[in-house]
């Protein structure tokens, strides 16, 4: 949810345009790295679908195989930050789900993912990929035909991905994977039911590419990593449109905001602590039709929540991805009907370039936002950056 305000800039100044194509001295690698490259990736995964909880009845526990192609990118060090990172990938996959009868049959998905190394050498990768897309379920939730299938209530879902593996690089054009996989799908009760499906397991995929991918390419990184300013602050707003408590009910709205602040340990990675607020109207209405409430002001105090989050911001460029896990603070007026006293959540926040000469830095994204396991929404963010750097 937060926006930026502070002296040092969510991204430096290595993702915008610079004087020289390259912002580097020639001669720095052994070959210089190909204007355009992509690898083809084929994956098959053999996951569980997991009944996550008791209020969900779906058919749960038998195995769900899943297929996967994508294109990747690679990144060769052009920007500072692709060397600081050990040069990640980029991805767009295409995904199949077979989830079986009583279990809303299948899913598709559409999967834009960051590849991040955490450790590689000429042969060896081990790499944490995290992927959040669009996914559509085939048999959503229907309260006559298949009344029984209530993890999702909605064919389209947000699909979210989390992988770790290890890559084994057989030549410049082949490699291969494998490692652990935990795929979710839900809609962040934009539609009820919201149980969500979620589908642990392993992976094993090839990846194949005609030009090749050669670590002799890869330009090193010219300038340190090291934090401009250690100090600063973000605010921002969000906004999310969701059913409450009652399947096939109306939809309210939900406003937040937040202030953040900021310790940067260097250019890439942030601790973060967000003090939050949200207004739920849902959570007034339904307190009053339902008798929580003895008038419209208690019930307007009861829809607040208040939350300090603290968390950790790793930044790739103009992306940053936001953890936070939030405990909820106040008195008994206030964050009525939470399902958890505490929460975590996921965003990926895309910052724009500053606008002309002025220090501002607007920036989008989208959280996910989770009571233990069950997702609660999905949430448009926005705000605005300001930062000395230029």
């Amino acid at each position: 949810m937060p926006a930026y305000i502070g002296w040092a800039a969510p991204a430096s100044e290595s993702w915008m345009v610079r004087a020289t194509p390259n912002s580097r001295p020639r001669g720095l690698a052994a070959q210089r790295p190909p204007a355009v490259s992509s690898a083809v990736e084929a994956s098959i995964y053999r996951a569980f679908l997991w009944g996550h909880t008791p209020r969900l009845t779906i058919r749960t526990g038998h195995v769900v195989w899943s297929h996967e192609v994508g294109i990747l990118w690679p990144t060769w060090g052009r920007r500072e930050w692709e060397a600081w990172r050990q040069y990640p990938l980029w991805g767009l996959s295409a995904c199949y789900f077979s989830l079986g009868e009583g279990a809303h049959t299948a899913a598709w998905g559409l999967l834009p993912s960051l590849h991040i190394p955490l450790w590689r050498n000429h042969r060896w990768m081990a790499a944490f990929r995290i992927g959040t897309g669009l996914g559509y379920v085939v048999r959503p939730y229907d309260s006559v035909t298949h009344p029984t299938e209530n993890a999702v209530g909605s064919h389209w879902n947000n699909l979210t991905q989390f992988r770790l593996g290890l890559t084994y690089r057989l030549s410049k054009h082949w490699r291969l994977q494998a490692g652990t996989a935990l795929t979710h799908l839900s809609n962040g009760a934009a539609k009820l039911p919201n149980f969500g499906i979620n589908l642990p397991g392993y992976f094993f995929s090839v990846v194949g590419s005609a030009r090749g991918i050669e670590e002799a390419q890869f330009l090193p990184a010219t300038t340190s990593r090291r934090a401009i300013a250690r100090w600063g602050a973000m605010v921002g707003g969000a906004f999310a449109h969701l059913e409450y408590a009652v399947v096939d009910g109306p939809k309210y709205r939900l406003w937040g905001a937040s202030l953040t602040s900021l310790f940067h340990l260097n250019r890439l990675n942030r601790l973060t602590l967000t003090a939050e607020g949200e207004y739920n109207s849902a959570v007034a209405l339904f307190g009053l039709q339902t008798g929580a409430f003895r008038s419209a002001a208690e019930a307007r105090r009861g829809a607040y929540r208040f939350a300090l989050a603290p968390g950790a911001e790793f930044l790739f460029g103009p992306v940053g991805i936001h953890l936070q896990a939030g405990v909820y603070i106040g008195g008994p007026a206030i964050n009525r009907f939470a399902a958890a006293p505490w929460y975590s959540r996921l965003t990926t926040r895309y910052y724009f370039p500053l606008l002309g000469r002025a220090p501002l830095r607007p920036w989008v994204g989208l959280g996910l936002k989770a009571h233990r396991v069950n997702a609660e929404m999905i949430a448009l963010q926005f705000g605005v950056a300001l930062s000395r750097e230029k």
